[in-house]
């Protein structure tokens, strides 16, 4: 009786560690479908030149199938002042390295900035020079890599949202039917007097429409907000 005795909680604590290994971590990283990795800008008195390079998925939709990437950037200019910028046509010419790029600016969908995407990807060191030209006046500028000076990089802002949304990602996905997947984009506090407050924003939106989110301080990795 003893030995029975033994063996059934033998297999107890076996069923026990399976299960325990059913609920391993989920990586985030392995769900992206949207990445911003680096930051380059340039400013005048009047105006804000960023470039953000990253990578995304080349079909590029919330069906929570991961699909192939492909390096991207996002050209934008504002006003320093935040203020929209005026209705005009905005010209580019972007030169990155040995290659350059030229077309027009759009308006974005906040008002207060023109912007344009380009298939392009960068090197830590390139070298970036930007020109952007409307009405009465041309912005021309060497670039910096504003990104290189952050403590927090995309890589271990992306492990922080890893480990503080672990709990909400894995009830996210005890439903196999619900898929999701993560989107990691960089911000900039337009209200700082220097403008060098810059945030990573994690989000995981999943095929139900749930959305988790975290904003990670660029300089110090504090959590700013989180939404779960």
């Amino acid at each position: 009786m003893k030995k029975k005795i033994v063996i059934f909680m033998l297999l107890a604590m076996c069923i026990l560690s399976l299960s325990a290994c059913g609920k391993s971590s989920i990586n985030l990283s392995d769900y992206l479908i949207e990445e911003r990795v680096s930051l380059y800008t340039a400013h005048d008195d009047l105006y804000n030149v960023d470039l953000s390079f990253g990578n995304r998925e080349v079909d590029y939709n919330f069906d929570g199938v991961i699909g192939e990437m492909t390096p991207f950037a996002v050209l934008t200019i504002s006003r320093i002042d935040n203020e929209p910028l005026a209705n005009d046509t905005y010209s580019y010419f972007v030169k990155v390295n040995d290659q350059s790029y030229n077309g027009f600016l759009e308006k974005s969908n906040n008002e207060n900035s023109y912007t344009t995407d380009l298939e392009i990807s960068t090197t830590p060191d390139a070298v970036i020079n930007v020109q952007i030209s409307f009405t009465g006046y041309t912005f021309v500028s060497d670039m910096t890599n504003t990104s290189s000076e952050f403590q927090i990089d995309s890589q271990s802002a992306l492990s922080i949202a890893n480990s503080e949304l672990q709990e909400e990602v894995k009830n996210l996905s005890a439903d196999q039917n619900n898929k999701f997947e993560v989107v990691m984009k960089l911000m900039k506090d337009y209200s700082s007097a220097d403008l060098k407050n810059y945030y990573w924003y994690i989000s995981v939106i999943s095929t139900d429409g749930d959305i988790l989110g975290i904003l990670i301080d660029a300089n110090t990795g504090d959590i700013i907000a989180k939404k779960v």
